[in-house]
């Protein structure tokens, strides 16, 4: 962190490609966590860019040229902290909008004067020219003795040689490693579980966690695109279903909310909120299908690519959240 530290306090005076850093990694080993301590560390104002306020490159520009120009927030505080921008996701910025980082490379040649911003993504994000001109600082993994460290606190009989198998078999990805350690992790060769067993007849919350897991937005969306057709095979009146698509309907809104503060409640939200479909009864002959699913609820789910962590704590052992919280209302699809 002494290169991103000395970096950040060099003086500058215009704004530049020196003025922006690119700190790439592994996914789960704390690149924002860290960066976010380091500035309020050093008593700056955070200027957050991520996928909750940018979808497009027209966005990106107005949240830069408002960053760089007086804030009203500060004005109404009487806050004189230095500003930070910090442009989080960056590689899932670039798959809402490819042209993302060359409009990020024309505003570096603006008239502005000198803020730092920093530009945090993974190792294999594609960024072209600009790539060749700004800096860049690999983030390195954590090590073994601070992941053993974190996992004996989840699980106390852990030894050191297991925390070190199951860090490499993670890549040190964090998350992964508890998730592994607390029998809440799911990789696609787990083939014991199935998303049918969300229509089953039996309701097992620990299942349908493990079962969530393996897609955490796009499973819950799956589950409503059939949820009408599930709820044709019920011995339920027309009425009846009605009411009960527009509960689903009013809670999955809650469910989305919590999606961008906390997976894990969201996860166990919205297996409370499926359980009335296991209180009616089927209509004879009657099953389940899932092969009615959108090309626009399929594009949605990006988790697998662009699950980013958000550490709450100094140390990052009691929360781990995701952040790829989807705004529709204002996202462009591509058919």
């Amino acid at each position: 962190m002494d290169f991103i530290k000395n970096w950040i306090l060099t003086p500058r005076t215009k704004l530049t490609t020196d003025s922006c850093l690119f700190v790439i990694g592994n996914s789960g080993i704390g690149k924002t966590f860290n960066i976010n301590k380091l500035c309020i560390d050093l008593n700056l104002f955070i200027v957050n860019i991520n996928s909750f306020n940018c979808c497009s490159s027209k966005q990106l520009l107005d949240l830069l040229n408002k960053a760089f120009t007086s804030s009203l927030i500060q004005q109404l505080t009487n806050n004189t902290q230095n500003k930070i921008v910090i442009i989080d996701e960056f590689e899932t910025l670039l798959s809402f909008d490819s042209t993302m980082n060359i409009h990020l490379l024309n505003f570096l040649n603006t008239t502005h004067k000198h803020i730092p911003i920093i530009c945090i993504g993974s190792n294999n994000i594609k960024l072209g020219e600009i790539k060749k001109i700004c800096s860049f600082y690999e983030f390195s993994n954590l090590s073994i003795d601070e992941i053993f460290n974190i996992l004996i606190k989840y699980k106390p009989s852990i030894t050191y040689d297991k925390a070190l198998e199951i860090a490499k078999t993670t890549n040190f990805n964090i998350k992964n490693c508890i998730q592994i350690i607390t029998n809440t992790y799911y990789n696609k060769s787990d083939d014991f579980l199935e998303i049918s067993e969300l229509y089953a007849n039996n309701f097992n919350r620990d299942n349908f966690k493990r079962i969530i897991y393996k897609d955490q937005w796009l499973i819950p969306l799956k589950f409503h695109e059939n949820l009408i057709i599930e709820l044709n095979t019920r011995n339920i009146t027309k009425i009846q279903k009605n009411n009960h698509y527009k509960k689903f309907i009013n809670d999955f809104c809650y469910f989305d909310i919590f999606m961008s503060k906390n997976n894990d409640l969201a996860i166990d939200y919205f297996i409370s909120i499926i359980n009335f479909l296991f209180l009616l009864s089927h209509k004879n002959n009657k099953n389940h299908s899932l092969t009615h699913f959108t090309k626009l609820l399929s594009y949605l789910s990006l988790q697998k690519k662009n699950n980013k962590k958000i550490y709450k704590l100094n140390i990052p052992t009691s929360q781990f959240c995701g952040n790829y919280h989807l705004s529709i209302i204002n996202r462009k699809f591509i058919y």
